[in-house]
């Protein structure tokens, strides 16, 4: 008997005869968790019903066309989405040599422990992906029930028990055809498919409806008549500069000096006339909590412009936040990042009421007459974070805000017609973007339960 220990399962036994080391020495080989009895019991392979695909890509036949590509950066791991850039094939990265076509499921074979795996919805004719990914084509199995069979443990810890035990841990495109698959019957392939297509078309309205409520608010704001280039080099007259204030050359930039033009031109009060409360978070008051233990504690990596990421939440002991009960969080407030990625705004839902904020954090409460979404859309924008931005001293080691910025900034009053339609249209993206995140964990249950089903 062979007795070990990991980071995640501590210590657990295995018999010797289970155990064979020349094959494998590392640890994390022979976990229980590797060794399910559902995913040995699976009689299909990949490679049983999907094939590999062959279609190469060469820039160099072309090189005055352009192309679409994926990196496996390019991937949102929470749904399998991505984003594409268009290169032209000239500056084609040594990397873009997969062609890939519509319902081809794509899986990186770098580090699938993260899970970076999509289907292309698309077929352009020009798109290229990474040659880090493997390129499935399917022929015997909805393509839809296969992809989100690989957002799935069952087909993740099979790929993660593959990888060697370095730091760049990987797998070929071989251990991929040669993963264990569960296929259901056929109309529950086509239900997958069915959420899947809704999960894509929520989120793809949810972009639209963002996009025109960013376009809305540039024209209100001016920002679409003003030309963002940061200068390298540029001149200024001695009476333009206020060496007292600064002497930083950043502060001087014509792009500053156009937004606050811009700025006097609409009608301005200062942010702190339309907020009850603003203050800074608060230090931890005990280690990170068990979430059953704890309360969500939000810091920098959950504020994104407009958005309130949660799939990382620290937590705290709740029986030591008695103290900092003034720094909970409440329906409305509107948090920004203080330091690092410097003037990300998002509005706290009802869900996080009662949730504490981190010391490198600022909250505004904002008054009933003001909406905290408009609120945090201003700052978002160039109108806000430029303010921020100049307002910033280059000569830091780390960049940061602090109280009298923020409570300083200049914000737009409108008309309120027109700022209830900018702010619909964005409640109206959010609503949309949270459905669809709600439908791709419902489609991934349904394809776990499935899977389990046969064992039951």
């Amino acid at each position: 008997m062979v007795k070990t220990q990991t980071k995640n399962q501590n210590v657990f036994w295995l018999w010797n005869v289970n155990v064979d080391f020349q094959k494998r020495g590392d640890v994390g080989y022979w976990l229980i968790s590797q060794l399910s009895p559902v995913i040995t019991s699976f009689s299909n392979k990949i490679s049983d019903v999907a094939e590999l695909s062959d279609i190469k890509f060469n820039p160099i036949t072309s090189p005055d066309d352009k192309f679409y590509y994926i990196d496996i950066s390019n991937i949102d791991i929470s749904d399998g989405s991505y984003v594409k850039t268009e290169i032209k094939n000239v500056n084609a990265p040594s990397r873009a040599r997969k062609k890939v076509e519509l319902l081809d499921v794509i899986v990186s074979t770098v580090r699938p422990n993260r899970n970076a795996t999509s289907i292309i919805l698309e077929n352009t004719g020009n798109l290229v992906c990474s040659t880090g990914f493997a390129v499935i084509k399917s022929k015997k199995i909805n393509p839809y029930y296969l992809f989100i069979f690989t957002k799935t443990p069952y087909f993740i810890n099979q790929l993660v028990r593959q990888t060697s035990a370095t730091m760049y841990p990987a797998v070929n495109e071989k251990d991929i055809l040669n993963a264990g698959l569960f296929i259901p019957p056929l109309k529950d392939q086509q239900k997958v498919e069915q959420i899947v297509k809704e999960v894509f078309k929520l989120k793809k309205e949810a972009e639209e409806d963002y996009k025109k409520c960013q376009q809305l608010l540039d024209d209100i704001l001016g920002l679409n008549r003003i030309t963002k280039i940061l200068q390298v080099a540029f001149w200024r007259w001695s009476d333009e500069i206020n060496i007292i204030a600064r002497i930083d050359p950043n502060y001087y930039q014509s792009y500053f000096q156009e937004l606050k033009i811009s700025r006097k031109k609409l009608k301005t009060v200062k942010l702190e006339t339309l907020a009850s409360l603003v203050d800074y978070g608060t230090v931890p008051t005990s280690p990170d909590a068990p979430p059953e233990f704890g309360t969500p504690y939000l810091t920098g990596k959950n504020i994104r412009p407009n958005e309130l990421v949660l799939d990382k939440l620290d937590y705290l002991y709740t029986d030591t936040t008695k103290a900092i009960k003034n720094k909970a969080i409440k329906v409305d407030d509107v948090v920004i990042t203080q330091m690092g990625t410097v003037g990300n705004a998002a509005v706290m839902g009802k869900k996080q009421e009662g949730w504490f904020f981190g010391s490198f954090l600022i909250r505004i409460r904002p008054n009933k007459s003001i909406s905290p979404e408009w609120l945090a859309l201003v700052i978002n924008s160039d109108f806000g974070k430029q303010q921020i931005q100049q307002a910033m001293t280059t000569a830091t080691v780390r960049t940061n805000t602090d109280l009298p910025t923020i409570k300083g900034l200049e914000m737009p009053i409108i008309d309120k017609k027109k700022e209830n339609e900018i702010v619909n249209l964005y409640i109206q993206s959010r609503e949309k973007k949270t459905l669809s995140k709600q439908k791709f964990q419902e489609v991934k249950e349904l394809v776990e339960n499935l899977i389990k089903k046969p064992q039951i």
